[in-house]
C-alpha cells in the first residue's frame, strides 16, 4: 500500500497494489505491518494493539518509534535493506490465496465507490491519465480533483505521481510542477490546481516562460475555494465565510505571460487540449472551468478501526 507520496514505487497494476481505502478495510485483520520509507502516520489513526506487530525500516533514524514504537527497527536504506529482506524469505512460501483473493476484491469494491460517488472528478483524471504517457509525472495539489486523485490516479512508476502529503499547503502544485518540468524535460509533466491554489504561484509562468519550460498546468475554476466553501455550507448552516473568489480568465492571464492558454469545457476537451500542449513545448496553461463536486473525505478521513 503505497503512503501519499509513494505513488508509482509499486505499479497500480500489480495486483497487490491498494490504496489507503484498501489498507484500511484490511487493517483490522492485519498481524504483522512492514513500513518502508513511511512515518507510518495515517496507519497509526486507524488503531493498533497488542496484536499488531510493527517492522518499521527508515534511513532516518529520527522517524523509528516517532508514532508508536515498531516491534523491529530497521535504521537502513531501503534500496539495501529490501533486497535483503527479499534473499532471507527466498524459498519460504507461504499461502496467500486467500488474502490475495481479499485485497482483489477490496479494491474492486473501492474502484466502484469511486466511479460512483466521485464521477465528475474521476472523469477529469481519467482524462489525463489517458493521455499522459506512463513515464510521464501527474503533480497534484490540495484541490477538489487532486484529493481524488490520491486516491484512483494510477501510477506506474516511482517518483512520476508527486504530492505535497504530510504537511503540504494549498498553492504547492504548479511551482513543483515547474521543477518536475524542469528536471525532466524529457516527459510531459502535468500539474493540477483548483484556482485558489493557482493564485498563490501563477506568478511562475513568467520563470517558466522565460527558460522554455515545458510544464502544463490544469486549472479547475470554480471561483471559490471549492473543498472550504463545501465544507462550510455542510457544517454551518449553510452558511460560507470568504471561500467564494472572483477569480481571472486563466486563458488570457497565460496568454499575458506569453504561455499558451487553452480552455477545456470538457473532460474529452481535456484530452485534446493536452494533446496540443504536449506537442507545443514550453508552457501551458489549460483553464477547466468546474462546478460544485462530491466530497471525497468519507475516504480520506478513516476512522479508528483497532482498539488503542
Amino acid at each position: 500500500m503505497p503512503s501519499r507520496r509513494g505513488g508509482g514505487v509499486v505499479s497500480s497494476e500489480h495486483d497487490l497494489s491498494a490504496g489507503a481505502p484498501v489498507g484500511h478495510a484490511l487493517w483490522p485483520n492485519c498481524d504483522v505491518v512492514l513500513g518502508i520509507g513511511t512515518r507510518l502516520n495515517q496507519q497509526m489513526l486507524w488503531g493498533t494493539d497488542d496484536a499488531l506487530k510493527i517492522v518499521h525500516i527508515d534511513i532516518d533514524a529520527e522517524e523509528l518509534g516517532r508514532v508508536r514504537e515498531p516491534d523491529v527497527a530497521l535504521h537502513a536504506d531501503a534500496r539495501e535493506a529490501v533486497p535483503m529482506l527479499i534473499a532471507a524469505l527466498e524459498g519460504k512460501e507461504a499461502k496467500r490465496g486467500a488474502w490475495r483473493d481479499r485485497v482483489s476484491a477490496e479494491k474492486a469494491r473501492f474502484a466502484r465507490a469511486y466511479r460512483d460517488r466521485l464521477g465528475p472528478q474521476m472523469a477529469w483524471l481519467d482524462a489525463i491519465r489517458a493521455e499522459l504517457p506512463r513515464d510521464g509525472i501527474f503533480v497534484d495539489e490540495l484541490t477538489q480533483v487532486g484529493y481524488v486523485a490520491r486516491l484512483a490516479f494510477p501510477s506506474y512508476r516511482p517518483r512520476t505521481h508527486l504530492t505535497s502529503a504530510y504537511q503540504g499547503t494549498l498553492g504547492w502544485g504548479i511551482p513543483s510542477g515547474l521543477g518536475a518540468a524542469h528536471a525532466r524535460p524529457d516527459v510531459p509533466v502535468v500539474a493540477i490546481a483548483g484556482d485558489g491554489g493557482a493564485l498563490f504561484g501563477i506568478g511562475e509562468l513568467a520563470t517558466a516562460v522565460h527558460y522554455g519550460i515545458p510544464l502544463t498546468a490544469v486549472v479547475f475554476n470554480d471561483n471559490a475555494y471549492g473543498n472550504v466553501k463545501r465544507f462550510q455550507i455542510e457544517n454551518y448552516d449553510n452558511r460560507p465565510i470568504a471561500s467564494d473568489l472572483t477569480s481571472p480568465d486563466f486563458v488570457r492571464l497565460a496568454e499575458s505571460f506569453g504561455a499558451r492558454g487553452l480552455r477545456a469545457e470538457t473532460p474529452d476537451d481535456l484530452r485534446q487540449r493536452l494533446r496540443e500542449a504536449f506537442k507545443g513545448g514550453g508552457p501551458t496553461v489549460i483553464e477547466a472551468p468546474v462546478g460544485d463536486f462530491p466530497s471525497p473525505w468519507d475516504f480520506l478521513m478513516l476512522p479508528k478501526v483497532r482498539r488503542v
